[in-house]
Order: structure tokens, then sequence, then C-alpha cells
């Protein structure tokens, strides 16, 4: 299931939280992850450019800073988390921009 996140200001710098913490077993850890953001509707010709600097992994969550995105525009943003136990996760959630 894609989870909707509130709507985003193109002006406003935030964190996409992607939440594994219930999924992951006793001793499993996050060791790698993939964030990435596509648009679904709207205009935008580098919709990739919300990811707007390194993720961090912390604990049972990837943490990826995002920045900017065209009004009216949507955007899914997936991670894709590898664990120590070789296991793959994926979170997805949609991101409507929206001026304030």
């Amino acid at each position: 299931m894609t989870t909707i996140w509130k709507p985003k200001d193109p002006a406003e710098h935030l964190v996409a939280t992607f939440h594994y913490l219930d999924e992951l077993d006793d001793g499993e850890t996050i060791v790698g992850a993939i964030p990435t953001c596509t648009l679904i509707s709207g205009t935008d010709a580098n919709p990739s450019a919300l990811l707007s600097g390194d993720f961090i992994i912390a604990g049972g969550t990837v943490l990826q800073p995002m920045s900017g995105g065209s009004h009216e525009a949507n955007y899914k943003f997936r991670c894709i988390a590898t664990l120590s136990s070789g296991r793959v996760l994926v979170r997805a959630a949609i991101l409507p921009v929206r001026w304030a």
C-alpha cells in the first residue's frame, strides 16, 4: 500500500522518512538503501532533483532530505532497503507539491 504524504511547498526543505522497524527481525539491520523519486503527474523535467543530498540510515529508518518540486506536480518516492539478512523491503509514498 502506498502512503500519501501531506502536500509540500516547492520552497520547503524537508526529510522523507521511510520506516522499516516494525518488519525487522531480532538482530537484523538496514545495510543499504536506494531512494528514488519519479513524476506521477504534472510537469517536472527532473523529478529526481527532489532528492536533496545523501540519505541516512538511522536504526530501522531511512531518512532522505528533499527540496524543490513543481507546483501541482505529484511525485512517487520509493525506498528499497537491503537488510543484513539479505531480505529486501520496499516503502513508497506519494508527495503532492502545492504552493502554501
